[in-house]
């Protein structure tokens, strides 16, 4: 392990002696080598190094008893009351972005990054995340489902708080109205005729009298007319969604410039632009109110353009919120509050929605077992905040965990609140460690080998530059772990008072206590001694003084470069050794290792530098131990060959007599070897299982196959092949070993081989296609284009491959010595 320390109190350098001393004697602790944290299993190293005041980054490699190996990443932060702040990355909300852009992003605008990981899980098709989003207080996004949010208050104090936020619109609306008017007076009835004019003439009057007598006149009914009119009428209405696409719930939806250049919507909507007369008050709050003027009523439009003082109000067409939304009155005043009716938000200065709550209030919440890369947020009782982050589907490397599981190490790390973000290919972590890094930089294996761009982040940010004057000092080992006599590189940098790198003092000078048997010289090569436990090295540069610690062990386990050796008499080979404890890497060298051979076969040195023998047809074997483990590596010395009778003029001779001189194969009588002949499914697996020196196949579980019976030659090899996964029967009791194995099968047993003795083989023919590829079965089609790209299997002359034609026993030999040798 090894740890960083720094500050601007200069330690004693006699005191500092006396603790390194104290500490080197009580390394018996660590006889163990390991701590056990539930969740993750067998922690083999934690390595930890200062990043800010109050904030500390950490790697952890563990060995989970049914996963395997894993490995992790987390930083613990205290952003209460510091300048080290939680940021909520808050580009366009239908936008992605790395991890790298995100980081470029802030630092562009005068931030620096200390730590980040990406944050909340996102629909991939419009990159809306599904919670609640908030940085500087203004809301950015309701989330298409938002439940709950990591918060953060004025001081930087997180808590996980559950959203209970209504978006309410109010305005006026003309509403049309029919309207009833009279147009004409109705004629009343009278005694007679009033005169109108002193100069109507006696026949008017005279026709007028003929016409109607006067006391028989009705009076007639009033004439109207009806006619629509627009009332102006307020309105109210609840908003289901901001910055958030339409959807199947045909809801009203707001949007702002945060959202995209514009709505983004197809089809026929209503959409109201409202201004609101600067980009400022054109932002969300908790418990705000938004007051805009209606700029424009597009009735049938979509896809409405956002200008940076406005929003825009949404609808389908065929919505409930259609007809109301079409008649708000233009130049008219509309407001659009945000109620926080659980009271947990209104302080919020950033927050971020979670996918799952695993842990809270001393219960787990949610749970699940699927292997899978993480990232998690925790919060500790005191406070400190924790970003975590687990790499998986990564085999070898880091297997993953399962819900349950990473809930249950975060708390064994002292977290009383953990959440799940979104995790698989876009966990990612970036770290600026302690004067290595100017800037943060990815410290995890993303699954897809790549940073993925999700829709938003979370960051540890400050805004005021440091000086150039060192205050911090930093050592790093270039491994955690040593076996001892191992060397390890120790590299020093410093850092100012905001960690930021900034040139040593001086030279560095490094110490160690003797008494421990290691050492470490001027250029901090440190060399492990022979006392199991945890070294402290002190590291000293002008008035600054740091320590950092490595593990040593001697409980190891070992493997070489070769697991068998053909050479050609009087050449030489390096033999190279690799080390765990546990599943975690361990620094060694060769010369710390038990060198012998058999004399036949030529000498050995102590760093495994092996001098074979000038004869030819040698065999025997080389022997490499530490402490009391002896591994075996067979050599042969000028490969010898076996003749057959039928294979002296045939292409495969040499590969078929190697093969038989190695006992991988044999002859089918009388001095004949039958090389055209085709070879079944048992007598191919047989030849695998033949190249691995020392295999037992007799331990093999039986399979059950009806017809494999225990007295047939071909049973243990049966057994062996399908519990290592290299054949399957073709059915539950049926394995067919009598039947002839085809080109396609045999391809597919080789691939099934590599995987299940961990072959790492390289391409040499990539991209090789045959004229009858489309006759490979689909089953078999990644086996074979991998088997071919190794160069292992070929096709025929005429560019076909023939899948389903039956495999020679020369081919069968060709293909097993070719990946013997690419082994070798």
């Amino acid at each position: 392990m090894h740890e960083t320390y720094g500050g601007n109190t200069i330690m004693n350098r006699r005191r500092l002696t006396a603790v390194v001393l104290a500490i080197t004697m009580l390394s018996g602790i660590f006889l163990t080598g390991f701590t056990f944290q539930q969740g993750i299993g067998n922690v083999y190293y934690e390595t930890q190094s200062e990043i800010y005041d109050n904030a500390s980054y950490h790697e952890q490699l563990a060995g989970h008893s049914a996963n395997g190996i894993e490995r992790a990443y987390f930083v613990n932060a205290d952003t209460q009351g510091t300048d080290l702040k939680p940021y909520v990355f808050e580009g366009e909300v239908t936008g992605t972005y790395t991890m790298d852009t995100m980081i470029s992003s802030l630092e562009s605008q005068g931030y620096k990054v200390v730590a980040g990981i990406n944050g909340d899980i996102y629909d991939t098709a419009s990159g809306t995340p599904k919670g609640l989003t908030i940085h500087n207080g203004k809301i950015k996004t309701s989330g298409y489902a938002p439940e709950y949010v990591i918060s953060f208050n004025e001081s930087g104090a997180a808590s996980l708080e559950k959203v209970s936020l209504g978006y309410t619109l109010k305005g006026t609306i003309n509403v049309p109205t029919v309207v009833t008017t009279p147009v004409s007076e109705p004629v009343q009835p009278t005694d007679g005729i009033q005169p109108t004019d002193a100069t109507q003439s006696e026949e008017s009057l005279q026709s007028a009298d003929e016409t109607q007598p006067v006391d028989s006149i009705e009076p007639t009914e009033p004439v109207v007319a009806q006619q629509t009119v627009y009332v102006p009428t307020p309105y109210n209405a609840d908003i289901g969604f901001f910055n958030v696409p339409h959807g199947a719930a045909k809801a009203l939806h707001l949007y702002n410039r945060q959202y995209a250049s514009s709505t983004k919507t197809a089809g026929k909507t209503v959409e109201v632009i409202l201004d609101a007369g600067s980009p400022e008050n054109a932002e969300l709050t908790v418990g705000g109110t938004i007051t805009a003027t209606v700029a424009e009523v597009r009735n049938g439009n979509c896809n409405t353009p956002i200008g940076d003082n406005q929003l825009v109000l949404s609808t389908a067409g065929d919505s409930a919120y259609a007809v109301q939304l079409a008649q708000l009155i233009p130049g008219s005043t509309v407001e659009i509050s945000v109620y926080d009716w659980g009271g947990n938000l209104t302080n919020s200065k950033e927050a971020i929605g979670v996918y799952y709550v695993l842990y809270d209030k001393g219960q787990f919440k949610s749970g699940g077992t699927n292997l899978n890369p993480r990232t998690v947020i925790g919060i500790k009782p005191d406070g400190t905040l924790m970003l975590y982050v687990l790499d998986g589907r990564q085999p070898g490397f880091s297997a993953g965990l399962g819900l349950t599981d990473v809930a249950r190490h975060l708390v064994a790390l002292g977290c009383s609140t953990v959440v799940n973000m979104d995790g698989g290919g876009s966990s990612v972590m970036a770290v600026r460690e302690g004067g290595i890094n100017s800037k943060a930089v990815a410290k995890n294996s993303p699954s897809g080998k790549s940073q993925r761009k999700t829709t938003n982040g979370l960051l540890l940010v400050y805004d005021q530059r440091g000086d150039s004057d060192a205050k911090h000092l930093h050592t790093y080992p270039s491994q955690p772990l040593a076996m001892p006599g191992a060397d390890i590189k120790l590299t020093t940098y410093a850092s100012n008072g905001k960690y930021e790198p900034v040139p040593l003092p001086n030279g560095v000078e490094y110490r160690v206590d003797s008494n421990s048997g290691s050492s470490v010289d001027g250029n901090g090569l440190f060399t492990a001694g022979n006392t199991i436990g945890t070294a402290v090295i002190e590291a000293a540069s002008g008035d600054l003084r740091t320590t950092a610690k490595v593990d040593i062990q001697n409980n190891i386990t070992f493997t070489t470069n070769v697991q068998n050796i053909t050479i050609d008499p009087g050449k030489t080979f390096d033999i190279n050794v690799t080390a765990k404890f546990g599943f975690a890497p361990i620094a060694s060298k060769d010369s710390l290792f038990t060198w012998t051979c058999d004399p036949v076969v030529g000498t050995i040195d102590g760093n495994g530098y092996f001098q074979a023998t000038n004869q030819s047809g040698i065999s025997g074997n080389i022997y490499v131990e530490y402490n009391g483990v002896k591994q075996t590596i067979p050599v042969q010395v000028g490969a010898a060959s076996i003749n057959f009778a039928d294979t002296a003029t045939h292409w495969a001779r040499d590969y078929i007599g190697k093969l038989a001189a190695r006992g991988v194969v044999t002859g089918m009588g009388n001095n004949f070897y039958l090389p055209d002949d085709s070879l079944t499914r048992a007598q191919f697996l047989t030849m695998l299982a033949k190249t691995i020196h020392d295999l037992d196949v007799t331990q093999a579980t039986p399979a059950g196959f009806a017809d494999v019976p225990a007295t047939e030659w071909y049973y243990n090899y049966v057994n062996w092949g399908f519990e290592k996964g290299i054949v399957k029967g073709l059915d539950e009791t049926t394995f067919a070993p009598n039947e002839k194995i085809t080109r396609e099968q045999m391809a597919t047993m080789l691939d099934n081989f590599t995987k299940s003795t961990d072959f790492v083989l390289p391409e040499t023919n990539p991209g090789v296609s045959f004229k009858d590829s489309s006759l490979i079965s689909p089953w078999a089609v990644d086996s074979v284009n991998k088997i071919v790209s190794l160069g292992i299997i070929g096709g025929y002359p005429e560019g076909d491959f023939k899948p389903q034609g039956n495999a020679t026993r020369a081919e069968a030999a060709t293909v097993t010595y070719k990946l013997l040798m690419i082994r070798g």
